[in-house]
């Protein structure tokens, strides 16, 4: 039995050898720092190669130092307590570092406490995060640099999970919704609205979720015009997991889209609507009063001898003539009525809801306020007007320029009544 045990011991000497020469390659092989650090006075007990490599001291030197010794002079205030709760619970930290030639580095230190043979001691594993601590400051630069460039743009601009919980944003949008960044980044945008804009918005993201679309809309809100684009984001699997939210600020453009519609369709001389504004405007009252069945009148008019007037009197008596026409037409009409100067001495308006028992009345208040101009000692020639009207008829309808040209040969009939007279027009009786 005792001879069985002596050819055994051989055998589990040589088996703790090679385990111990296997941790001894792991320990010099690892690109990380190990250290065995002794717990009572922090004094440096082994190191591996990569320790030597990282402090670019001989490990001669290394074993002559304390832990103390190899960090940073703002550091070394707390080597004590950390090495206490290494060896109570073991510690993860991040501290400074320095190499033989001075130089800095940052390290995250993992320690446990062990106790080998009759000795505590603190088994070290150090990593240099140089390259992450790079890695992060130039994140954090690139952040600083996004949200300044985020910060800069007048468009809104947030990204909001499907649930309209607002992940980050920009301080454009914060002032929109009159609340700050801090407090809407992790706002349920949806809390934010009014009851009835938040159901609207709730459906337009649940259409962006469920078809993968971008949305497009204008938000009237505040007196403001904001052109909205709900665009979405893709996970890994191709749904969408969250919604990138755009908004530009598109009040003055369409405030300036509206002069130019005013200006497009508006006289300049007189401030009546032109030929396209009356065009399009008559058109439209065509179309409601055939499916309304209400009938109109359709009134032209012409200023008689504006050659002559321009010609005695100079060209800007002649456009006071024509501002006097578009003054009495303005007086003789509603103005649910559609008054227009369609070129040159020409002019139309169309009278809704209104039928031929009402033509006396109108032409006869027409020709009164034009006998008013006439009266006025300032003025210098007889203003003379020829007038004719076309009733538009839901039961027999026709096109605008139908109608016009029925009213303009009324209205050439009037000028022959009026040419027929023997008219003086410095005359005033």
């Amino acid at each position: 039995m005792a001879d069985k045990k002596q050819k055994i011991q051989p055998a589990a000497h040589w088996e703790l050898t090679d385990l111990v020469k296997r941790y001894e390659f792991l320990m010099h092989s690892t690109r990380d720092v190990i250290l065995f650090i002794r717990y009572g006075d922090g004094k440096i007990l082994e190191a591996n190669t990569s320790a030597v490599n990282a402090y670019q001291y001989s490990r001669e030197e290394l074993l002559a130092k304390t832990i103390m010794e190899l960090r940073a002079p703002e550091t070394r205030s707390q080597t004590l307590k950390q090495m206490h709760a290494a060896a109570t619970c073991g510690i993860l930290m991040e501290t400074i570092h320095i190499r033989k030639d001075g130089g800095r580095f940052p390290v995250e230190v993992n320690s446990q406490g062990a106790v080998i043979g009759k000795e505590h001691i603190l088994l070290s594993v150090i990593r240099d995060i140089t390259e992450r601590k790079i890695s992060e400051q130039l994140l954090q630069e690139n952040e600083k640099n996004l949200r300044a460039l985020f910060n800069a743009v007048s468009e809104s601009i947030f990204l909001m999970d499907t649930k309209g919980i607002v992940l980050t944003a920009n301080e454009t949008i914060a002032e929109r919704l009159k609340i700050s960044l801090k407090k809407l980044i992790g706002s349920c945008i949806y809390d934010l609205l009014p009851p009835e804009i938040a159901k609207q918005r709730k459906t337009q993201v649940e259409h962006v979720i469920r078809t993968g679309k971008p949305i497009r809309f204008e938000d009237v809100r505040f007196s403001r015009c904001i052109d909205q684009v709900f665009y979405p984001v893709f996970g890994d699997k191709g749904d969408v997991v969250r919604i990138a939210v755009f908004g530009v600020d598109i009040t003055e453009r369409r405030k300036m889209e509206e002069k130019l519609e005013v200006y497009a369709f508006t006289d300049q001389l007189t401030g009546l609507y032109n030929r396209r504004g009356f065009v399009n405007l008559a058109d439209r009252q065509l179309k409601l009063a055939k499916r309304s069945h209400h009938k109109m009148l359709l009134f032209y008019a012409d200023l008689d001898r504006l050659k002559w007037i321009n010609d005695h009197f100079g060209h800007e008596e002649g456009d006071k003539a024509l501002s006097d026409t578009a003054r009495i037409l303005v007086q003789t009409f509603r103005e649910s009525d559609i008054i227009s100067r369609i070129g040159g001495d020409e002019y139309a308006v169309l009278t809704v809801n209104a039928d031929e028992s009402v033509s006396a009345t109108i032409l006869s208040r027409f020709h009164k306020f034009i006998a008013y101009i006439n009266s006025r000692k300032s003025q210098k020639y007889k203003l003379s007007i020829s007038i004719g009207y076309a009733l538009f008829d839901p039961a027999h309808p026709c096109s605008i320029d139908e109608l016009m040209s029925r009213a303009d040969f009324s209205m050439y009939e009037d000028k022959k009544i009026n040419k027929a007279a023997d008219f003086n027009p410095t005359h005033f009786d």
